[in-house]
């Protein structure tokens, strides 16, 4: 009987915690410009940084850490362009040219990387602010490119 019950416990915990990493995404689909909390979400979540049950205080607090996110970036503002592609490089393993590997993945080169790549409109620029639906548009195309060239 306590198998049983343990069983059920672990399987409705899994579905708490499933629903809880859809409600983000989903949050983060409708945000009319992501945050440096919502990118770092989902870029750690990727990279197996955090389980998909953390906040996106967490992911960023997480994102500091490891240096893909500059230190005093609030979990609420805006990140822009080319911010978020350096996160998106340093979490998908894009080594990108010679000044990205230089730079590690400074925004500037990330930016420039991912244009070569395709993976931007020409009219990008990298202090434009992002919309949730194209963050994770431009996510989704990054970890393609990245496991594409493995």
């Amino acid at each position: 009987m306590k198998k049983v019950f343990a069983a059920v416990f672990f399987m409705a915990a899994s579905f708490v915690i499933h629903a809880q990493s859809m409600e983000s995404i989903s949050q983060i689909v409708e945000s009319p410009a992501i945050n440096y909390g919502q990118a770092a979400y989902l870029a750690l979540t990727y990279s197996g940084g955090i389980d998909e049950g953390a906040t996106e205080s967490e992911a960023l607090y997480e994102a500091v850490k490891k240096d893909w996110i500059k230190s005093g970036a609030s979990d609420v503002g805006q990140i822009r362009l080319g911010e978020l592609c350096a996160l998106y490089a340093k979490a998908a393993g894009i080594k990108g040219g010679l000044f990205c590997r230089l730079t590690k993945n400074s925004a500037r080169y990330s930016f420039k990387e991912f244009k070569a790549l395709g993976l931007l409109d020409k009219a990008a620029d990298p202090s434009m602010t992002v919309s949730g639906q194209n963050a994770l548009s431009l996510f989704n195309s990054c970890i393609q490119a990245a496991e594409g060239s493995k």
